[in-house]
């Protein structure tokens, strides 16, 4: 397997670990230097760290509200050589309030085969398709 089909299986497999809406198990392959982000940050709180993601009030909040949850990807790009992987997703799912659907682009930078290097995690937020 090349370098770039081993980031982007990296990148796969996380999309699989949040499917699984248990925050331990999407951060299970992180390393303590990694950083997740949402952009725009409306909260105030990003970036996280691998611990403050796990233990994030707010994280479990959203992921004890959906009832059903997947995420597709729709295009991926990848740069092997700046270990990068962007990914524009669709997400489909049933919370408490109804179905939802949205585009949104996850852009993971510093990817490795595992996450044992400093790896960054950005959502860059839904948009209008």
């Amino acid at each position: 397997m090349s370098f770039k089909e081993t980031i982007e299986k990296t990148a796969t497999d996380w999309i699989s670990d949040l499917e699984s809406r248990s925050p331990d198990i999407v951060v299970s392959k992180w390393s303590d230097e990694i950083h997740y982000a949402v952009h725009p940050d409306k909260s105030g709180v990003y970036p996280m760290t691998r611990e403050q993601f796990r233990t994030n009030d707010g994280t479990a909040a959203i992921f004890q509200n959906l009832k059903s949850f997947k995420i597709s990807i729709n295009e991926i790009y990848s740069d092997a050589e700046k270990r990068t992987v962007t990914m524009v997703c669709t997400s489909n799912g049933e919370s408490e309030v109804g179905p939802y659907s949205i585009d949104c682009l996850f852009a993971l930078t510093g990817v490795d085969s595992i996450w044992v290097t400093p790896v960054n995690i950005t959502y860059l937020g839904r948009f209008d398709s």
